[in-house]
């Protein structure tokens, strides 16, 4: 049986094609991954959406976008920022760790509603001790004594503020490392530690500076929450 030439020569020629366009596509994903960005991967796709390389690229593009907002997040290192990571990401490696943060800065803006309350009750007192009505008076003892009852938690030991929770201890002294430099007047001369304890039921490592009293604990908070750090003055234990 003769065997038609113009078909040998056909065959040939769509294998060879076939080959150079696996030889093409596969130097064009070799490129992708040298270049590892969102931009090479999605060249990629756009030149070959059907490869096998397609799901790898499309993944590697989401896992570089998480990656650029959770940088971001900690960069601006807000609750809000925070906040939105975990709505962008809700099953992202780091969203545990969002999530304590934002529990910090709720912790953080409850110490100050605290303080506030303890000094309007203060400055409550002061005004009635100083008009001399009994009923004032009155007002003033039980000013007292709820800010005495604020400050035994404190008061009982040693005096700490927290800075933060975090997953590991390695990631808490990283924050330090960051932190001691970025308020290097307030934090500069102080000793952090780092205590082991639990949050939702997921183990943590809480970073706390010792302070030499409690008023020191309060003039401290209230010069890192104005630049948006979470602090809270906290007990010996």
């Amino acid at each position: 049986m003769r065997r038609n030439p113009n078909r040998s020569v056909l065959l040939a020629l769509a294998g060879a094609l076939l080959l150079a366009a696996c030889s093409h596509e596969g130097a064009d994903w070799k490129s992708a991954t040298a270049a590892d960005t969102s931009e090479a991967y999605q060249q990629f796709l756009t030149q070959h959406p059907n490869s096998a390389n397609a799901p790898q690229a499309h993944a590697r593009i989401q896992q570089i976008q998480e990656e650029h907002d959770w940088q971001a997040a900690t960069s601006a290192d807000s609750r809000e920022a925070y906040e939105q990571f975990v709505a962008q990401h809700p099953d992202s490696r780091w969203v545990q760790e969002a999530r304590i943060r934002i529990e910090n800065f709720a912790q953080s803006g409850a110490s100050a509603a605290g303080a506030a309350a303890v000094a309007g009750a203060a400055a409550t007192a002061a005004a009635a001790a100083s008009s001399g009505a009994k009923a004032a008076k009155g007002s003033a003892k039980s000013a007292t004594g709820g800010s005495s009852a604020r400050y035994v938690a404190s008061a009982s030991g040693a005096h700490y503020v927290q800075l933060g929770a975090y997953h590991s201890r390695t990631g808490a002294e990283s924050q330090w490392k960051r932190l001691s430099v970025r308020y290097a007047h307030e934090l500069g001369s102080l000793t952090p530690r780092y205590v082991a304890g639990t949050f939702k039921a997921q183990a943590v490592v809480r970073l706390q500076v010792a302070v030499s009293s409690h008023a020191q604990a309060q003039t401290l908070c209230t010069k890192l929450r104005a630049h948006g750090q979470a602090c809270v003055p906290v007990g010996a234990g």
